[in-house]
């Protein structure tokens, strides 16, 4: 019984020497390589209040946030990342997060992590017993980074799509006003575009086009068009628009008033400019619903249209 009692005890003064002699920091990194211009993820960082459309997991205030057992205190948001300092369980660590170019239109994210362990023998045993776990939370933490920034709709708001024309032909109306042009106004072009073509013995093939623009201030130039079966004859109030057939048009659907509807469309050009896609026309956007039949705006739907080359 003596000699048990004695080899146990040589193994746990063995095992607190081992503890003990482990190391007090462990570093461990993990990087992403991925498609994606600089650009997006640099804006998505800057701007505080966007950081929970990307961050993989719970945001607790404006300063923490949380992926599986990880609680990060951001401490200093970078131009290309930030730096934190992190919890997982009782195990303190720091962990520094940045982006830079990888290549033609890629990026490569890393994350650098410090942990400090402690020189309590049985808290440091726990900590090293949970060490495996935390580092699989950070190599898991950067695969949903990458998921999340190659995702369309966390990085602009909206989910963005490469679409063909379909429709060549288009008739449009153009009109100034004074004032910013209300629901009524443009649909009173739509229905005047509208009995144009029926005078022509022309049929409409998809929902009226819509292009508003501001050139001076107190100034709308507002252009309604419609997609038609064949050309339409031009006069000095309709002017027939012929597209490409199959041109590239970057899309995206937009259920929302008119402040949705322009946030959504910056966020078009944003990608379009990311992406180093050059426009041959005016952006446009597409009256899916029939506003001035839809009190709330909140319904209504709309497509939004980017002309791009390719």
């Amino acid at each position: 019984m003596k000699k048990l009692v004695s080899i146990c005890g040589i193994l746990l003064l063995a095992a607190l020497i081992f503890i003990v002699s482990l190391p007090k920091e462990q570093r461990f990194s993990s990087s992403v390589t991925f498609d994606s211009p600089l650009e997006a993820p640099t804006r998505l960082v800057a701007a505080p209040d966007r950081w929970k459309n990307w961050w993989p997991g719970q945001m607790v205030n404006d300063s923490v946030y949380r992926y599986q057992q990880l609680e990060f205190h951001i401490r200093k948001v970078l131009l290309n990342g930030f730096q934190s300092q992190v919890q997982a369980g009782k195990l303190p660590m720091t962990a520094d997060f940045n982006f830079f170019v990888a290549g033609s239109l890629s990026i490569q994210c890393n994350i650098r992590v410090l942990a400090s362990f402690s020189s309590n023998p049985f808290v440091k045993a726990l900590q090293y017993l949970s060490w495996s776990k935390t580092q699989q939370s950070v190599t898991g933490f950067m695969k949903q980074i990458e998921q999340n920034f190659t995702d369309t709709e966390k990085v602009y708001g909206c989910k963005i799509e490469r679409q063909q024309l379909v429709y060549t032909s288009y008739v449009s109306l153009k009109q100034s006003f004074d004032h910013d042009p209300s629901v009524t106004g443009i649909d009173s072009l739509v229905q005047e575009l509208q009995q144009y073509i029926a005078s022509k013995q022309g049929r409409e093939m998809d929902a009226p086009i819509l292009n508003i623009s501001s050139p001076t201030p107190g100034r709308y130039d507002v252009m309604v068009a419609i997609a038609t079966e064949k050309d339409m004859p031009s006069t000095n109030r309709y002017q027939l628009k012929n597209m490409v057939y199959g041109g590239f048009v970057m899309v995206t659907q937009v259920t929302g008033g008119r402040q949705r509807i322009n946030a959504c469309m910056r966020e078009l050009e944003n990608y379009v400019l990311d992406h180093r896609k050059s426009s041959p026309a005016i952006p446009y956007e597409q009256m899916i619903t029939r506003r001035s039949q839809v009190a709330d705006s909140n319904q209504w739907v709309t497509k939004l249209y980017y002309p791009v080359w390719k």
